[in-house]
This record gives C-alpha cells, sequence and structure tokens, in this order.
C-alpha cells in the first residue's frame, strides 16, 4: 500500500537516523548555505522592490539561491549526484558570474577573484575529499511514485500528492498574476465590464510577482472541487456532473473572494464590483463567478488531472528536486513584497512629467500624452473611489442608526 503522508515523515526519520553522518566539510557547506538562504530571504524582505531592479545580477544571485537549495537537498539524501551537481554548479558560478559584470560593465578584477574563491574551495572540495565521496554514496532513483490504479494518480495525502499542491500553489501563483492582467487588459480594451487600477504596479510592472490567492484556488481544486466533479460523473453521467460540478465551483470561488474582500477590501479600494449587475456589497458580482466557474472547471476537468498523471510517470526524485527548485522561486519573487510597498504609480508619472518639463527631450510626444492619459484617469479613479468609501460610510451609519431604532 502507497504511505500517506505521515508514514512518509516517520519513514523518513528513521532511514535518518541510519545515515552515515556528514563529515565536516559537508556539515560546514550546509550550514553556509542554509544561512545564506535565510539571510536573503530577509534582506528581501525589509527591500524595497523599488530599489530592486531584475537585472542579470540580481537574477544570478537569485539563480544561486536555488542551486543551493537544490544541493542542500541532495547532501540530506547522500546523493551520489551531489559530487557532479557541485562541480557543475561551481563551474558555472564562475564562468557566467564573470560574464554578467562584463556584459554589465562592472567587472572589477580584483573583486571578481575575491568572489570566486568560495566557489574554487567548493569544487576543490568535492573534487578531492574521500570522505565526501564515501558518504554521497546513494543513488538518484528513478522510480515513479507509487499510484492508485483506477486513475493514474498519486493517493491522496501521500507525499507525492502534498509535493504537488505545493508546486500547483507556487506555480499557478504566476499563472495568477497573468490571467488578472489578462482580466484588466480586456477591461480597458471594453471587452468585459469593470473598472481596472493602471497604479498597481505590482500587477503591471513586476510581471513575476506571485499572487497567492490563485495559489491557493488551484490547491483547492486538487483537494476538494476535483474529487467533487468524479463524485458527480460517477453518481449521475458526464453531462449532468460535469454541470453540478461547473455551479459548485463558479459559487466556491465566488464565496472565496466574498470572504477576501471582506477581510482585506472592506473599503473597497483593492476592487469594487458596485457598479456591475448582480453584485453583492461591491465584493464579487455574476460576471466573475461565471469567470470563475469556466476557469476552476477548465483546471478542475483537464489541467489538474493530466498534470497529476503527468508527474506520476516521471522519476520521483527528479520531480522532488524541480519542486526544491520551484518553492526557491516563489520564496525569492514573494519576499520582495512582504514589507516594504512600491512607490505610489502617480508619483512615477508625476516624477517623469516634471523631469520633462524641466528637459523636454526626457520624454518623448507619444509618451508624455501617455503618461497624462493616465495621470488623468487616475484622478477619475481616486474620485470614484472616494464616492464609493463615501457611501460605504452613509450606508453603515444608515445601518448603525436601524440598529439603535431596534
Amino acid at each position: 500500500m502507497p504511505k500517506n503522508l505521515i508514514e512518509t515523515i516517520q519513514s523518513e526519520r528513521a532511514d535518518a537516523m541510519n545515515r552515515a553522518p556528514l563529515p565536516l566539510g559537508l556539515k560546514l557547506l550546509s550550514a553556509i548555505f542554509s544561512i545564506n538562504i535565510v539571510i536573503t530571504l530577509i534582506i528581501l524582505i525589509f527591500s524595497s522592490r523599488d530599489l530592486i531592479d531584475y537585472d542579470a545580477a540580481n537574477l544570478f544571485d537569485w539563480l544561486n539561491l536555488v542551486f543551493e537549495a537544490v544541493m542542500l537537498w541532495m547532501i540530506w539524501f547522500r546523493l551520489k549526484v551531489t559530487r557532479p551537481f557541485a562541480l557543475t554548479y561551481t563551474v558555472f558560478n564562475v564562468v557566467v558570474g564573470t560574464l554578467v559584470h562584463l556584459g554589465m560593465h562592472t567587472m572589477d578584477v580584483g573583486l571578481q577573484l575575491a568572489s570566486v574563491i568560495p566557489d574554487v574551495v567548493i569544487f576543490l572540495y568535492f573534487l578531492l575529499s574521500k570522505k565526501a565521496r564515501e558518504v554521497l554514496s546513494e543513488d538518484l532513483a528513478l522510480d515513479t511514485a507509487e499510484l492508485q490504479d483506477e486513475s493514474g494518480m498519486a493517493p491522496r495525502w501521500s507525499w507525492p500528492f502534498v509535493r504537488n499542491l505545493i508546486m500547483y500553489f507556487c506555480v499557478f501563483s504566476f499563472l495568477g498574476h497573468w490571467m488578472e492582467m489578462s482580466f484588466c487588459l480586456a477591461i480597458k480594451a471594453g471587452l468585459v465590464g469593470g473598472e481596472y487600477d493602471p497604479s498597481n504596479t505590482m500587477l503591471w510592472r513586476d510581471w513575476f510577482y506571485p499572487f497567492p490567492m490563485h495559489g491557493m484556488a488551484v490547491v483547492l481544486i486538487g483537494v476538494l472541487l476535483y474529487p467533487v466533479w468524479r463524485t458527480f460523473v460517477r453518481r449521475t453521467n458526464i453531462i449532468v456532473g460535469s454541470l453540478l460540478s461547473f455551479v459548485i465551483n463558479g459559487l466556491t470561488c465566488g464565496l472565496i473572494e466574498f470572504i477576501c474582500g471582506q477581510m482585506w477590501n472592506a473599503d473597497l479600494q483593492n476592487w469594487d464590483y458596485t457598479n456591475m449587475p448582480f453584485n453583492i456589497m461591491g465584493q464579487v458580482c455574476l460576471q466573475n463567478v461565471i469567470g470563475f466557474a469556466f476557469a476552476a472547471s477548465i483546471i478542475a476537468w483537464m489541467v489538474y488531472p493530466w498534470l497529476e498523471r503527468t508527474l506520476a510517470r516521471l522519476p520521483e526524485a527528479a520531480v522532488t528536486i524541480a519542486s526544491v527548485a520551484v518553492l526557491m522561486v516563489f520564496l525569492v519573487a514573494q519576499t520582495l513584497y512582504l514589507v516594504e510597498p512600491p512607490i505610489d504609480y502617480r508619483t512615477e508619472l508625476e516624477y517623469a512629467l516634471a523631469e520633462d518639463d524641466k528637459n523636454p527631450s526626457y520624454l518623448t510626444d507619444e509618451e508624455r500624452a501617455s503618461y497624462e492619459e493616465e495621470l488623468a484617469y487616475l484622478d477619475y479613479l481616486d474620485a470614484y473611489k472616494a464616492e464609493n468609501q463615501a457611501r460605504l460610510q452613509r450606508e453603515r451609519a444608515e445601518q448603525a442608526a436601524e440598529a439603535g431604532k431596534d
């Protein structure tokens, strides 16, 4: 029988106790990698996104965090592949790091030579250390996960099932961002109703900023909505079951948006559907519920089962290594926005126009016209939000007055 998550954890603890102890060199390397990952994420948490560019140097540094996380996992499981991976990683670091600085014209020979010393030390250690070679002796298993016979998918609440959910959460948090962008562009083009906010730099400027709410929605699909669809289909037929599933999917996603709205959008500053037909308190509207139903149904009926069956056919160890890398990428992207908010978009536009007033060649005529149009739309949006805020206050005052009479 396949192991569930608790049994897997217990088995891993027992295996860990039986593994050969790590030599001092691998212990030090693991500690350095762990500390570097934690410190870098903390620095990103308390750094303003506006002061950090997605340039080649930063992307290269963040890629190093992914390498370090993967190597930590390999060392923990004493994998033989750790040595060639480490040797390749250090050579890659030296060559690509040098090329990055040359390409950015920030090359300082002395600093570059100093920066490659850790890579040279790691390279020589894995190349020459007999103890590391003896301890890192486990083959990378190419076995696939134990499957459920009827579906070809990993058993629910087994380690592969939970690991896949973690990957889906991370990946669909990014995809959810792009879905939101597409929806706002459709609003801007007049294809669907609603208002969009051009001042949201997290949406428009940072294409790799994850939207965790969308990732959680896909986790919910895997845990709840997919099995509900399968149950409906088994007890009725494919057409009736899918129609029932479509309705449940839309209502579930609409309920999530309403609850999140009540928690984080009570003043309707993040989104506002007051002017949309069939809305509830401006937090959710029929148009979005139908859109959610289509998106959730496509994922629940086709995308999620296809992903599960595809991953189940791949070597389990390889998928786990990929999940470690995906999680590290997500953590880097997510930490950029946890504390410091970005500079207000209005401030950016006003600064650019002011600079153009001083130096007429700062902006082209087309850019200036576009910036002025964006500012005018922001004025409209601010007035719209202020009007709704005043309406909300009046409604709450009337509700309080009615409650006082009772």
